[in-house]
């Protein structure tokens, strides 16, 4: 049998955002999903509209702690792109 690894989201929002950040995960190694559903609902008294360009990121569980340290150090300013 085939043993699933948890994936841990490390990232909610923007699109573009979303892709540098899955760019710089990458080039650490890191395996990132990308859950890009669309967040609006609809119901009999019309649609709910959420983020429409929400885009949620998850790794595997193993590479949460590095990946997070990663964007953390993005934000900081440590890695320029």
């Amino acid at each position: 049998m085939i043993e699933q690894k948890k994936r841990i989201g490390v990232y909610s929002g923007g699109k573009d955002e979303s892709l540098i950040l899955k760019n710089l995960l990458e080039s650490f190694s890191i395996q990132v999903f990308e859950d890009a559903s669309l967040m609006s609902v609809f119901n009999p008294w019309g649609v709910l509209i959420g983020d429409v360009n929400a885009v949620k990121l998850k790794v595997k569980e193993d590479d949460c702690e590095k990946a997070k340290k990663i964007i953390d150090d993005y934000y900081a300013g440590i890695y320029k792109l």
